[in-house]
């Protein structure tokens, strides 16, 4: 009997919930957001360029560029996270950073990208979209905010950016998977994206601003991988507080801090 209810102890506490996210991870990893807030683009066309990447045949991604009306003072490439239109985002970026070109992509199946979404197709297309902006604007400064700090180390990696700018950082899904609900072997993971792995692969100027009180990445995930960052590549790390997940990179500090990197 006791046999019994142990096993019936560990089929509630691991083996279903592993089961549900294992059928749910591709909707728990991705949320898909198009937000129809493009009038700024029409109202101001000498400032946003609509952009369109064919990433395979047939396949196009949605994208812009801010171009200020002064010489740009550097070019920020964004990779937004699992709830942004990124698109729409540079409307609001280039409030926030009026004299640097801004340059973003929607990830498949976001805005009006085409595709479905998964990790693989996710760092190939962001290595297509460095290259893209390499080739006219020159190496960029990268700036990853939640799910997109995975994809802008995944090129940073693989890529000589001018900077890396990581906000709000995790460590891996499995290990947020943990953190928020139960343990998940690795093997049920489809979309591992595993920043751990490769952050100390990192060698271009990184900077990584997170929050004590972020509320979905707990902070010792960003603490990891500040310890596992190369010495010589971390140039900055802070941590704020006061602000969620959802507020820390537009929180006047962030703001500032990621103004100091594009001045440099």
């Amino acid at each position: 009997m006791i046999t019994l209810l142990a096993m019936l102890g560990v089929l509630l506490l691991f083996i279903i919930p592993s089961a549900l996210f294992y059928r749910l991870q591709h909707k728990i990893i991705f949320a898909p957001q198009y937000y129809d807030q493009r009038t700024l683009f029409a109202e101001f066309p000498d400032l946003y360029r609509p952009l369109e990447l064919q990433v395979e045949k047939g396949l196009f991604l949605e994208g812009v560029v801010f171009e200020p009306q002064a010489r740009a003072a550097a070019t920020l490439l964004y990779f937004g996270g699992r709830e942004q239109d990124s698109v729409t985002l540079v409307g609001k970026l280039s409030q926030h950073y009026p004299d640097v070109r801004i340059v973003s992509f929607n990830y498949r199946a976001y805005g009006r990208s085409g595709g479905e979404p998964s990790e693989a197709a996710y760092h190939g297309d962001a290595l297509k979209i460095y290259d893209w902006v390499d080739e006219r604007y020159g190496s960029p400064v990268l700036l990853g905010y939640s799910l997109g700090s995975n994809i802008a180390v995944h090129t940073a990696v693989r890529r000589s950016a001018k900077a890396l700018i990581l906000v709000a950082a995790f460590e891996s899904v499995q290990a947020l998977s943990l953190a928020r609900f139960r343990p998940v072997p690795r093997f049920l993971i489809r979309h591992r994206f595993e920043t751990m792995a490769e952050i100390g692969k990192v060698s271009v100027p990184l900077s990584l601003f997170v929050s004590r009180d972020d509320g979905f990445v707990p902070i010792v995930q960003p603490r990891k991988l500040k310890v596992r960052a190369k010495a010589a590549a971390l140039v900055d790390y802070k941590e704020y507080e006061g602000y969620n997940h959802a507020q820390l990179l537009f929180s006047p500090e962030v703001t500032e801090a990621i103004k100091k990197v594009l001045e440099k």
